[in-house]
């Protein structure tokens, strides 16, 4: 329903219940102009002023906008003067029924708080005289005042909200961002371990080559070590057999030697001692063996076997 549809349905009743007897009261009209049901109908109106006024100031306004402010003229100027004419033109009539229409607009500020505007505005337009306010009323001033107040009031939500709007987007973005350093952060956390496993990883390795190294140049060590322990024995008791044989060979050596002496000894006293005339001395004809120097046991022991046979 447009507002100058609903302003004409407000006009009918408003209309219908001035034909109504004085006697009982402007607020016992017909059952149109109950306060309940023009409360329900104004707010729609109040709801295409709203839009008009937006339309209006929109910076981006269409050309339908371009008689916002003539159709808020027409509507508001029809709803006031019938308002005003059902009173039969007394003030306090007005305020009162405003009142009560304000009132049924439970739970909607917004809508109740320019209703009571508005209802201020007809009461402060009217004056004393009823007649000339039947006959008189100054309904272009009053929506003009309206208007006013509905465009500054819209401009003034609509850049409310758009600042809400602002906030909340900026607190969106700023929630984004922040959940965005989040996930970096814990990007960049998850990479520090990737890298700190990695390095631990390298270091350990590196700790178990190196140990294996050790163990492997402390295993050749001890081979080579082994190894030479092994030859030293070998040298050892290769010396000490020459050493052995050296010993017996000078042993026989000294054996013969003495034996040989002890022959020439031997041989000296029989030169000595007196033998018979026809005695064979085979002593004096005996050969003295002598042992060379370097002879083994086994020839020394035969040469002194040879030298006890012939003496």
């Amino acid at each position: 329903m447009s507002s100058k549809s609903v302003a004409l349905s407000v006009l009918a009743c408003a209309s219908g219940a001035a034909a109504l007897s004085a006697g009982r009261g402007f607020l016992s009209m017909d059952a149109e102009m109950q306060p309940q049901r023009v409360a329900k109908t104004l707010m729609r109106v109040e709801d295409e002023w709203s839009a008009q006024a937006l339309c209006s100031i929109s910076s981006d306004a269409a050309e339908e906008c371009s008689t916002a402010a003539s159709s808020f003229q027409k509507s508001c100027s029809t709803i006031a003067s019938s308002v005003v004419r059902a009173s039969s033109g007394q003030r306090e009539n007005v305020v009162e029924y405003m009142n009560d229409v304000c009132t049924e607009m439970e739970n909607q500020d917004r809508h109740r708080a320019r209703c009571v505007e508005f209802g201020q505005l007809i009461a402060g337009a009217m004056k004393e005289d009823s007649y000339e306010n039947r006959e008189h009323f100054d309904v272009s001033s009053l929506c003009t005042r309206l208007w006013t107040r509905v465009t500054k009031e819209e401009a003034a939500r609509m850049e409310q909200q758009h600042a809400e709007e602002a906030k909340a987007a900026a607190t969106e973005k700023a929630a984004e961002e922040a959940a965005d350093a989040e996930e970096a952060k814990r990007h960049v956390e998850e990479q520090a371990k990737v890298e700190a496993a990695s390095k631990q990883a390298e270091a350990e390795a590196k700790v178990a080559e190196e140990a294996e190294a050790k163990a492997k140049t402390e295993e050749e060590a001890a081979k080579a070590l082994e190894q030479k322990a092994k030859e030293q024995k070998v040298a050892d008791e290769k010396k000490a057999k020459e050493q052995t044989a050296k010993d017996e060979d000078a042993r026989v050596a000294a054996e013969a030697t003495a034996t040989i002496a002890e022959a020439e000894q031997i041989a000296v006293v029989a030169k000595r001692v007196a033998v018979p005339a026809n005695a064979t001395v085979a002593v004096a004809n005996a050969t003295v063996a002598v042992v060379p120097a370097n002879a083994t046991a086994a020839v020394a022991k035969a040469t002194l076997a040879v030298a006890n046979k012939t003496f």
